[in-house]
């Protein structure tokens, strides 16, 4: 099975931990769907809005209005990577 590491970046605050929060409640989810295991790794920066990268690439910004955005946009970016890898 294969493994992706996705990158939760920005201060340590309320937003970025809400989108951990939220990640880890979609997270079985998504992982079911695409037979695939992901592993969240939080790194401290000094943005103030929370992102959300795999490798160096940023794919969210922000902090979505909810969960249901938030795994649409985290399917959009694993259609694409699983394909090109």
């Amino acid at each position: 099975m294969r493994k992706i590491e996705i990158k939760l970046l920005g201060k340590n605050n309320y937003l970025r931990w809400t989108l951990e929060q939220w990640f880890y409640e979609i997270k079985d989810i998504v992982e079911k769907e695409y037979n695939i295991l992901l592993e969240l790794k939080v790194i401290d920066t000094e943005d103030a809005e929370p992102m959300l990268a795999i490798d160096d690439a940023v794919f969210l910004e922000g902090l979505p209005g909810e969960e249901g955005y938030l795994i649409e946009v985290l399917k959009k970016v694993l259609d694409s990577v699983l394909v090109s890898n």
